[in-house]
């Protein structure tokens, strides 16, 4: 195989200019020209995600080696790695752009690693790769919509719902990347065992990434170089410095640095092509680990796993949970934090950052196909955005206080929503359960819609150092109780004649348990 198509030099990655104009970039030249660019614009924001942390690992290794001003610096050999990480942030971000020499002359280095098609070392492949499953170019995507019958053509389209009948270089490149961060599940067989490799990386992820105004911003405010104890990691690895792994299900040592972390193999992957086309590829599960009580992934959300909840792995995201009922996770007290927010507390603590500026937090996952996760399923792309504040120890008294107005909001659903629809089920359905559920569950998605976009203006109208709590807790609990009572009346009002009286009695469990939550903005009793 001849070599063909570097990504150091051809454009592949899809960003978002200052003109808001889609174009394709090298890998050279996003990191020459990240400060103008505002995001990636990849075909979806999974993908996106995949390709961000790829570029992190590229960017965490040059930051751990190399100060601002392009000058070889190692962090590792100063007795306070630790100190120098946030000044040497600090001047990484006043300099507001990447030095592009320095990010040249690293990439170049490893140049013979970033060829789409290479005899040896493939991008992202294994070259000659015999094991593994043949699939067709459509299985590579991430935004095909499938049936769970045998693959065929005419059961894929695009999000969009266009065919697929080709797929260039770039696209290829794009989608491998994709694959080895989202890949759905796969059949890994080795000497007649069966790996558990599972999904993509990613896919095992409740992803968190902080928003900026631009991708050289984006990159530094999620570079992450010090973990959760705000210790320095060692020395970056990633997998483009090592000799390429090509036997699969191998089960690795958690990585003790990002770079390697985020250029995990999940799949031994290699493309087929004919006369520039592509024709499809073969797969097998790669390197995984497990993500039980997994101390190194820092841009996840985290939950208590197993009997005894000791332990914990990462908590996914789910398509019917808007991003601030995840405030509680987000910003949690406790072991669980995630490693990006200890990082920013860093940053603020140490007053790289300025704390009166608005964060905005992106939450990208994947809910997969299926109960085995052998297909694509629904993406999930939410955000929520609040002071910087909360990252210092004034926001910290607000965190417990804002928890439990988010833990109110499940209880109006969970109490006092689930009250009247068991009371008016006895009625309408002789108290079938099922009836109860089918109501419950229509005036909670109605709740949580229409509170959702009064809730993050609440939020991100606070302001820790100023705000009065008890002000701020009258006002949201007043738009919760009467949004609530609102959408009760509305269901009562379409109920025929004759149950008229049922829905008043129902309502009045209502109103009871509506007061229990918020006893100074409701009228305790029923009408």
């Amino acid at each position: 195989m001849d070599k063909e198509f570097c990504l150091l030099d051809e454009p592949w990655i899809k960003v978002l200019d200052e003109q808001n104009v889609t174009r394709e970039v090298s890998l050279i030249d996003i990191f020459t020209n990240a400060h103008r660019y505002k995001r990636l614009a990849g075909e979806t924001v999974t993908q996106d995600a995949a390709i961000l942390r790829l570029l992190l690992a590229v960017a965490i290794t040059v930051f751990y080696r190399y100060r601002a001003d392009g000058c070889e610096d190692w962090v590792l050999e100063y007795d306070d790695p630790e100190e120098e990480i946030l000044n040497r942030w600090s001047e990484y971000w006043d300099s507001g752009a990447f030095n592009a020499n320095v990010f040249q002359e690293y990439l170049e280095t490893y140049r013979e690693r970033f060829y789409l098609f290479h005899p040896e070392t493939p991008f992202w492949q294994v070259a000659d790769l015999e094991d593994g499953t043949n699939y067709s170019v459509i299985n590579l995507f991430g935004n095909i919509k499938e049936s769970n019958n045998a693959a065929s053509r005419h059961h894929f389209h695009t999000i969009d719902g266009s065919y697929i009948d080709n797929i260039s270089y770039a696209e290829a490149a794009r989608w491998i990347v994709y694959n080895n961060a989202y890949s759905v599940n796969v059949k890994t067989k080795v000497d007649g065992e069966n790996k558990p490799t599972g999904v993509g990386r990613l896919g095992q992820l409740g992803l968190i990434i902080v928003e900026e105004n631009t991708l050289y911003k984006i990159m530094m405010m999620n570079l992450c170089a010090l973990n959760i104890n705000g210790e320095v990691w060692n020395n970056p690895k990633p997998i483009w410095e090592k000799e390429p792994r090509t036997r699969p299900g191998v089960e690795i040592v958690a990585p003790d640095n990002l770079p390697q972390l985020y250029t995990i193999q999940s799949r031994r992957l290699l493309l087929y092509r004919d006369n520039e086309k592509i024709l499809g590829y073969r797969s097998i599960g790669g390197d995984y680990y497990s993500t039980v009580d997994d101390l190194t992934e820092p841009m996840t959300l985290l939950r208590r796993d197993g009997k005894e909840k000791i332990s914990f792995k990462p908590k996914k995201h789910a398509k019917e949970i808007v991003a601030w009922r995840e405030f509680p996770s987000l910003l949690v007290e406790n072991e669980l934090k995630p490693g990006i927010i200890c990082w920013l507390e860093n940053l603020m603590h140490n007053s790289v950052i300025d704390n009166k500026q608005i964060v905005t937090f992106r939450m990208i996952g994947l809910e997969y196909g299926d109960g085995m996760s052998y297909t694509n399923g629904e993406l999930i792309d939410e955000s929520l955005s609040m002071s910087n504040e909360f990252l210092n120890q004034v926001g910290r008294v607000w965190i417990t206080y804002i928890t439990d107005q988010v833990n109110k909001c499940e209880d109006v659903v969970q109490k006092a929503l689930y009250k009247f629809a068991k009371n008016l089920s006895l009625y309408l359905y002789k108290g079938d359960t099922s009836g109860t559920k089918r109501i419950k569950e229509l005036l909670a998605v109605e709740y949580y819609f229409k509170i959702d976009k009064a809730f993050r203006e609440w939020l991100i109208s606070i302001e820790p150092s100023s705000s009065k709590r008890d002000i701020k807790e009258r006002e949201w609990q007043l738009t919760s109780a009467q949004t609530a009572e609102a959408i009760v009346r509305n269901y009562i009002a379409n109920l025929s004649p004759q149950l008229t009286m049922a829905g008043a009695k129902a309502f009045g469990v209502f109103k009871k348990e509506l007061y229990k939550i918020y006893p100074k903005n409701s009228e305790e009793g029923g009408e």
